[in-house]
C-alpha cells in the first residue's frame, strides 16, 4: 500500500479518496507524498521517494516551493476549498469593526453583582460600546479571486455598496459583478471605501500594501479587514493610524506581538479556515490532486509546476524540467508516434508524452541526459 505522510492532523475524509490503495501515516521512511497544513517545511528534508506535497489550504508560505521544484516535487494547494469559511470570517471581522462587540463582551465578562446588579451595570455602561451599521456603507474588495468574490456578493446581500479591484481579473469576468463597481484604480478604492478588505497573496509587490502613504489616501475613520496575510499591513503604520483615529478599526486574522492589545485593533487568532467544513474540503481536494498526479501524472493546482492534464494513453511518460529545454525533450522522441502535452510556470515546465507503447530504454536515457531535466516518470 502506498504511504502518504501527514505532518499535521488531516481530515479523516481523505480515506474516501485513498481507499485501499493509500495509507495516511504519521511516520514512514519512504512516502510517495506528504500532506500538510501549517507545518513549517523550510527546515524539513523530504525523503527521496516523495513525488508531491499536498497543502490542505491555499497559502504555501510554509513550503519552499522553488526548492522542491528543483527536486521534482510537485506542490499542490487547494484554492477555493476554504473560501466560504474565510468569507464568513471576513463578515464577522467587518461587524467587529463596526460594533465594539469584542470589547463589550470582555467588559461584560468582568462584571459581578455588587452595589449595582450586573443588569444595572450593563444598562449604564453599554454606551461605551456603541457602533455603526454596515448597511449602506461602501466596501472596497481588493482582490476578486475565490474569496474576494464571495465576500463581495455576501456584503452586497447585506446592503453594502461594493467597489472591487483586481488587476488580474479578466474583462470577461467583470460582468459577474452586477450592481457593483469594478475599478482599475486601487486609488479609487482606497479613497471611496468606508471598509476595505484584502484578498491577495503575499508577494514583494503586496508586502506592506497598507502603509502610511496608502492610509493617508483613505477616508477618515476607514475600517480595514485583513484575513489574507499579516504582512500586507505595516504594523507601525496601522498602530499609529488607529491611535490617531484615521483608521476607525483594524481587524486581522494574523496577530503578532506588535499589534495585540493596541487601540482600535481586533486580533482574531487565525481562524479563517478553522471550520470543520473547510478542513474537510481542503483535505479531500488535496488528496484527489495527489492521487491523480501519482497515478496519472496530471497536475492541477500546483504552485511550482504548470497545470497539465490530458487523457491518458496506453503508455505515458512525464518529464519535469527547469529552464528552456522542451525542444530538446521533443527532439529526443522524434520518430515516436506520440501525443505531447506541455506547459511552463515561471522557471519550470512539465511535459506529458503519451504513446501506444512505452518509450524505449534508449529514449528514456536520452531524455534523462538532457541538462535541465529534473525527473522522468513512466506510467
Amino acid at each position: 500500500m502506498t504511504e502518504i505522510l501527514k505532518l499535521n492532523e488531516i481530515s479523516p475524509l481523505v480515506k474516501e479518496v485513498f481507499k485501499d490503495k493509500y495509507q495516511l501515516v504519521a511516520e514512514t521512511a519512504s512516502p510517495a507524498g506528504i500532506m500538510v497544513r501549517s507545518f513549517n517545511m523550510h527546515e524539513y528534508t523530504p525523503a527521496d521517494s516523495v513525488l508531491c506535497v499536498g497543502r490542505a489550504g491555499a497559502g504555501t508560505n510554509n513550503i519552499p516551493v522553488e526548492e522542491y521544484a528543483k527536486k521534482g516535487i510537485v506542490v499542490f494547494n487547494t484554492p477555493g476549498a476554504n473560501a466560504n469559511a474565510v468569507k464568513e470570517l471576513v463578515i464577522v471581522a467587518m461587524l467587529l469593526c463596526a460594533r465594539k462587540v469584542a470589547q463589550g463582551v470582555n467588559w461584560a465578562n468582568g462584571l459581578s453583582d455588587g452595589e449595582k446588579t450586573v443588569a444595572e451595570q450593563v444598562e449604564k455602561g453599554k454606551k461605551a460600546f456603541g457602533g455603526t451599521e454596515i448597511t449602506g456603507k461602501t466596501l472596497g474588495v481588493y482582490g476578486l479571486g475565490a474569496i474576494g468574490k464571495k465576500v463581495a456578493f455576501a456584503a452586497k446581500a447585506l446592503g453594502m455598496e461594493i467597489i472591487g479591484f483586481d488587476p488580474y481579473l479578466p474583462e470577461s469576468a467583470k460582468g459577474e459583478f452586477d450592481g457593483m463597481t469594478i475599478t482599475d484604480s486601487k486609488e479609487k478604492l482606497f479613497a471611496e471605501s468606508d471598509y476595505i478588505t484584502f484578498h491577495v497573496p503575499l508577494t514583494p509587490e503586496t508586502k506592506g500594501l497598507v502603509n502610511a502613504d496608502t492610509i493617508a489616501t483613505m477616508k477618515d475613520g476607514v475600517k480595514i479587514v485583513n484575513c489574507a496575510r499579516g504582512e500586507l499591513v505595516d504594523n507601525a503604520a496601522i498602530i499609529a493610524a488607529c491611535e490617531s483615529g484615521k483608521v476607525g478599526a483594524y481587524a486581522t486574522d494574523f496577530p503578532n506581538a506588535a499589534i495585540v492589545n493596541k487601540t482600535g485593533i481586533v486580533c482574531i487568532p487565525h481562524l479563517g479556515a478553522s471550520t470543520e467544513e473547510a478542513e474537510d474540503n481542503c483535505a479531500v481536494m488535496a488528496a484527489n490532486q495527489m492521487v491523480d498526479y501519482i497515478e496519472n501524472g496530471n497536475i492541477v493546482n500546483s504552485v511550482n509546476f504548470p497545470k497539465i492534464v490530458a487523457e491518458k494513453g496506453a503508455a505515458r511518460t512525464l518529464v519535469l524540467y527547469g529552464g528552456d529545454v522542451s525542444g530538446a525533450i521533443t527532439k529526443a522522441v522524434v520518430g515516436v508516434k506520440a501525443t505531447i502535452t506541455s506547459g511552463t510556470k515561471k522557471n519550470f515546465g512539465a511535459m506529458m508524452i503519451d504513446t501506444d507503447e512505452p518509450l524505449s530504454a534508449d529514449v528514456l536515457k536520452a531524455i534523462n541526459a538532457i541538462d535541465g531535466v529534473i525527473k522522468v516518470r513512466t506510467f
